[in-house]
């Protein structure tokens, strides 16, 4: 409103000001006409009585002429500017001050202008009195001019009037702006303000989470046109016109879906009766704003009881973690009861923290910038509960981005407890089956360094009974080979004792050719009997691996075995065929892998068959003679060492096992 009368204000004024400066060229000019008109009448009146010589007439003209309205100044000056005659015969004799008077003078010109005479504005018009011939007698013909008549005319009236005019025209706009800013008060009060206010009201109450507050009236379209469709999906429904509404039941069957059946609703009466001006439609507009967000709301609220059920009680423990700090943000019901512990005891709790000690610094830490869309596995994971007790869990760990400025992680932990105790009960069994069939080859490998051990004693019971003294040198060396054999013997008896011992997990530092030469101490011989080279390409110095050193030497324990039964069974079919079988083990490092080749000379692994070997009770061995476990529980616990295996086999040419690992990294343990 202030902007709508400052607009006014300006129009007016710009308007007055023009109007103003228009009447006073046209008043100037009028009265420069006037004073013309006048200084003609007054050279006419003059001009006889002055040829004449009638002074006296002159000087009464010019008295007569003062006396006429507005009139102020009848001078008559000669060329010094000395006033001869004047129609105020006070002013004879004195000298015309006025500047028009003796521009007059100077240039021999008509003029006019207006001066300020004693605090009054005046217009003055000199009129120069030209010397003619028929002034020649009193005058000579030299002089140009004889002298100059001067008529002042007040400017004050004409000031009077244009003033009142100003202030009229003044009043004018005031009471003109009253008006109109009344009347404009008015309408935007109705149809502005008042609803922009409502509105206000209405998106403050949304923004406070409360959109229950009342627009307006709402109109009833089932009550204008006396519907009694009562399955109509507008029917009954005072939130929202019914144009806005999908599949409708109208007499124009609009039925089709907002904005489309706009075109439609046109033609009905109920729209053209309510539809009106941009407020109107604003207010529609947010009517329709608020009824889908409240639709939404419900939606996000269901949806939200959904995903909670399916999060709380999900079989397995869910963790909500900040990407960058690990803390748990979340954690669904059955980690709570899992874990041992309260929501709130949870929440801000480092996930990491729920690791033992082994584990604390490396679940999650290590590969979690890599994350992405996709998971990443961590298996065998120990974790403790509130009560200090622990177990084993797989964790799922996939970034999602929407959530904060890096996203954040949702880790799902697997319960494998139970499963590893299966598997621990299927490793000891097939070490079980393993040292079973390994008993005649370590029959002979302790045959050996008993012969030896029986030699020596009998060498030193002979030497006794016959009373003969024994060289300390010779006695040095047969105690130093007795012991020697001793000793070999009870590495072969304590490796199997490990061996075949039922250990937990103990991850650590491993060398991978350790495991290897304990796995041909304990099979050396029984391969050697059967005939079977055993060529080693082990390379010294290779970078340790992060693993469980005992059941690594179980994987390599399987591979041999099966190559050895494999090679056997070449063997037998290829009966009186003068061959050689070998196995051949290396290991070297590739791409920060450090791998194990495992090859023999058997008949090979046919291609149709390849991809099962690694299945459980996938077996190709007769019906008693295997349970088809090996190599699946090899897979297994390489997979757990973050490996691979493959094999390449061509029939007829052998088979190459080649195991992966990752070379091990300080700061790894636990990872």
């Amino acid at each position: 409103m202030l902007g709508v009368s400052l607009i006014l204000i300006l129009a007016m004024g710009l308007f007055t000001y023009y109007d103003m400066v228009t009447r006073v060229k046209f008043h100037l000019k009028e009265q420069e006409k006037r004073a013309h008109e006048i200084s003609d009448t007054v050279m006419r009146s003059i001009e006889y009585p002055m040829l004449d010589g009638e002074m006296e007439a002159v000087q009464a003209i010019l008295e007569k002429l003062n006396r006429l309205k507005g009139v102020t100044v009848v001078d008559l000056c000669d060329t010094a500017g000395t006033i001869r005659y004047s129609g105020l015969p006070a002013n004879i004799g004195k000298v015309d001050d006025s500047e028009v008077t003796k521009k007059a003078l100077r240039t021999s010109s008509p003029l006019k202008g207006l001066e300020i005479v004693e605090g009054k504005k005046i217009l003055h018009h000199a009129m120069p009195i030209p010397n003619e011939q028929t002034c020649y007698k009193c005058h000579g013909a030299e002089k140009k001019i004889l002298g100059v008549l001067t008529v002042g005319i007040s400017w004050t009236p004409i000031e009077e009037r244009i003033a009142a005019l100003r202030n009229r025209e003044i009043t004018l706009g005031i009471v003109s702006v009253m008006v109109v800013g009344f009347f404009l008060t008015l309408f935007l009060s109705k149809y502005i303000t008042r609803p922009l206010s409502t509105l206000t009201r209405l998106a403050d109450e949304i923004s406070r989470g409360r959109p229950g507050f009342e627009f307006g009236r709402m109109l009833k379209c089932w009550e204008v046109e006396k519907c009694d469709k009562t399955d109509c999906p507008a029917y009954g429904n005072t939130e929202i016109m019914c144009w806005y509404v999908d599949g409708t039941f109208c007499k124009v069957q609009p039925s089709g879906k907002f904005p489309e059946k706009l075109d439609m609703c046109r033609e009905c009466g109920v729209y053209k009766t309510h539809v009106g001006d941009e407020m109107v439609q604003l207010a529609d507009s947010f009517k329709h704003m608020l009824y889908r967000l409240k639709v939404y709301e419900e939606e996000i609220r269901k949806s939200e009881e959904k995903y909670r059920f399916l999060f709380d009680y999900d079989p397995n423990s869910i963790f909500v973690l900040d990407f960058e700090t690990l803390k748990i943000l979340d954690a669904n019901v059955r980690a709570r009861e899992f874990y041992s512990y309260e929501k709130n005891e949870l929440i801000g709790k480092s996930f990491t923290d729920l690791g033992t000690d082994e584990y604390a610094d490396g679940v999650l830490s290590v590969e979690r910038t890599m994350l992405s869309t996709q998971s990443s596995v961590y298996h065998k994971i120990q974790q403790r509960r509130k009560d200090g007790s622990t177990f084993y869990v797989n964790v799922y760990a996939s970034q999602v981005m929407p959530m904060g400025k890096y996203g954040i992680i949702i880790a799902t932990a697997v319960d494998i407890t139970e499963r590893l105790a299966k598997e621990a009960q299927l490793i000891q069994a097939s070490k079980m089956s393993t040292l079973g069939e390994m008993a005649t080859g370590v029959a002979h490998e302790l045959n050996q360094p008993l012969t030896t051990i029986q030699i020596s004693a009998d060498f030193i019971s002979n030497m006794l009974m016959e009373g003969r003294k024994i060289p300390e040198a010779e006695l040095a060396l047969v105690s130093e080979e007795m012991k020697g054999q001793i000793d070999r013997a009870v590495r072969i008896i304590n490796h199997l004792r490990e061996f075949g011992r039922k250990t937990e997990i103990q991850k650590e530092k491993v060398d991978i050719n350790e495991p290897i030469e304990g796995v041909i101490t304990i099979l050396g011989q029984q391969l050697k009997v059967r005939g079977i080279k055993v060529v080693l390409d082990l390379k010294e110095g290779l970078s340790p691996i992060f693993g469980d050193s005992y059941n690594l030497e179980q994987v390599f324990v399987d591979l041999v075995v099966n190559a050895r039964d494999a090679m056997e069974e070449k063997k037998g079919k290829l009966e009186g065929v003068d061959f050689e079988n070998t196995l051949t083990v290396r290991t070297f490092e590739e791409n920060d892998q450090v791998v194990v080749t495992i090859s023999d000379t058997g008949p090979g692994i046919p291609g149709d068959i390849r991809e099962k070997i690694f299945e459980p009770f996938f077996t190709t061995k007769e019906v008693g003679q295997g349970t088809g476990l090996g190599l699946s529980i090899s897979y297994g616990i390489v997979k757990d060492h973050n490996g691979t295996i493959e094999v390449e086999s061509e029939a007829g040419k052998g088979a190459t096992f080649r195991i992966s690992f990752p070379s091990w990294n300080e700061g790894q343990e636990g990872a």
